[in-house]
């Protein structure tokens, strides 16, 4: 039966924040589908993982759904405004159907139609000349940095909308989604949805989805969402991809020079390997429509499951040396920006971060070393592994 081993997936183990990877290679070895007390079905190896991201016969969670029936509990004796479901009801990762589709295709369209080799080359030239002077830096912040200058050109923020600001609203945004999450958090993230409807400006990306969408009945909260998961999702991905990388690169000198030395394709190449090394997102969430069978095991109708991207990332049956960071390991099929109708819209912009990006950084940051008298801090966030502090500094 599932579940039966005693190797378990303990989010609240002491170190699973610092690293969580030893737990994902327990489970793949010795209890690769497990049962949590929620009736949740954990799924670690890649051959369990990759079929349903790919599938038919599975849907995204509707998270609106999910804050409409916990909102009663939530505000319960409290005057604030519930918030949390009319802010998420046009995420698109939580979309299924025909609204779905048609909603990627517009959000597609806007999305590309900037400029995003100009927009990060700008936005890299901007980071570097900010840090010039610096003795000593947070990665985490470079990397803040960086996102921030190329989110800010193309999503349309009003003048207050401070670095500080989307900072906070993007990570209680991403807070939001992940699961064991506290009554007085999701508090602090309704606030947040609440003030943050005054961060977006009437500029060119809301003209030209409300363009893209002409046609739907959407109201102002339905644009909020779409502005508000926009951010996030690009905000938190690329930031926490980004400094989980510079990281690593500045601990091993045959990186640094590696990439120093490279061409496009081999930065190609290193790209792909740190992204699938890094797995910002760790898990996503597929509910079966039918009743399916996973390797020998039946599952009902309706049944919760919680894919583990990352383990199945390092998941020794495909990547040879799973644990090491490659850098031209060229046949690399990771699941980083998921498979299949919900592939992340934006992974081309990821890639072209990375791809733009990394050698001017790193011809910048390599005069830093890493701290390794400061620890590195990392957030307490399950779904969305979260660098929180690297320090570095010129010796």
């Amino acid at each position: 039966m599932v579940g039966e081993s005693t190797v378990k997936w303990n989010p609240f183990a002491p170190d699973y924040f610092h690293d969580p990877y030893p737990i994902y290679a327990k489970s793949r070895e010795h209890n690769p589908i497990q049962r949590d007390s929620y009736g949740n079905i954990i799924i670690f190896k890649y051959r369990d993982v990759a079929p349903l991201l790919e599938s038919g016969d599975f849907e995204v969670s509707n998270l609106e759904a999910y804050f409409e029936s916990k909102e009663n509990y939530i505000f319960k004796n409290s005057p604030q405004c519930p918030f949390l479901a009319k802010t998420t009801s046009k995420w698109l990762m939580y979309l299924n159907g025909d609204i779905h589709r048609k909603l990627r295709i517009a959000l597609g369209k806007v999305l590309f139609s900037y400029d995003f080799d100009r927009l990060i080359q700008e936005a890299v030239q901007d980071s570097i000349a900010h840090f010039q002077d610096y003795q000593e830096l947070d990665l985490v912040d470079f990397s803040k940095y960086f996102i921030f200058h190329i989110l800010k050109q193309f999503i349309g923020l009003k003048d207050f909308a401070s670095f500080e600001k989307v900072v906070e609203f993007s990570n209680l945004a991403a807070r939001s989604q992940d699961i064991f999450v506290s009554k007085q958090m999701y508090l602090k993230i309704n606030d947040c949805f609440t003030w943050g409807k005054g961060l977006f400006a009437e500029t060119g990306f809301k003209d030209r989805l409300v363009k893209e969408l002409d046609g739907f009945e959407f109201e102002e909260e339905d644009y909020y969402s779409i502005l508000a998961v926009t951010l996030m999702a690009f905000f938190e991905t690329s930031k926490d991809n980004l400094s989980f990388s510079l990281h690593h690169i500045l601990l091993k000198r045959s990186l640094i020079e590696y990439i120093l030395e490279a061409d496009a394709k081999q930065i190609k190449w290193i790209t792909e390997e740190l992204i699938r090394y890094n797995s910002p997102l760790q898990f996503t969430v597929r509910i079966s429509k039918k009743e399916v069978e996973i390797d020998g095991h039946h599952f009902p109708t309706g049944t919760r499951f919680v894919l583990g991207i990352a383990s199945a990332n390092r998941d020794e049956e495909i990547f040879e040396s799973p644990e090491e960071i490659i850098p031209n390991r060229q046949i690399n099929p990771h699941l980083a920006f998921g498979s299949g109708p919900h592939t992340c819209l934006g992974a081309l912009i990821a890639r072209k971060e990375m791809e733009f990006g990394l050698k001017p950084m790193i011809q910048f940051l390599q005069k830093f070393s890493i701290m390794t008298e400061i620890p590195l801090v990392w957030g307490n966030q399950i779904f969305m592994r979260t660098l929180d502090k690297a320090m570095v500094n010129i010796d």
